[in-house]
């Protein structure tokens, strides 16, 4: 089974307006099992933010929020030392956080975060947002 580390963008790929033929592509593989998914315990609240910021109303947020926790992703933090080394190189610490559970678990990021992706090159790979 491959592994990975996915970013709250990226699994929002996943489904509806958001919906990319990668992302769809992604969801299938999970879906098969053929996918273990690791992300931080903030994520969750990652893909509410984003999905906000896409115009998603309050009561459909609530409802993939408690279908996100059911999915069975593995969450885990990654050490605070991993995290400040990606502070220092000029990461937000919500994308620190992603970039030091790659590192950490020496997975691959998969991203829909151009910025991200960008600033985490070593560890991150792009996922077509749409």
């Amino acid at each position: 089974m491959r592994r990975v580390v996915l970013d709250a963008l990226a699994f929002l790929a996943w489904f509806g307006p958001n919906a990319t033929a990668a992302g769809q592509a992604l969801r299938k593989e999970y879906e098969a099992g053929a996918l273990g998914i690791v992300v931080p315990r903030s994520f969750t609240l990652d893909v509410l933010g984003a999905a906000a910021r896409d115009g998603w109303p309050a009561e459909k947020l609530a409802g993939f929020a408690a279908e996100t926790d059911r999915l069975g992703f593995e969450r885990r933090d990654p050490a605070v030392t991993e995290v400040a080394r990606w502070l220092e190189r000029g990461l937000e610490p919500a994308r620190a956080g992603y970039a030091a559970l790659a590192a950490e678990t020496g997975l691959p990021l998969l991203s829909a975060d151009d910025d991200l992706v960008a600033g985490a090159a070593s560890v991150a790979q792009p996922v077509s947002r749409g």
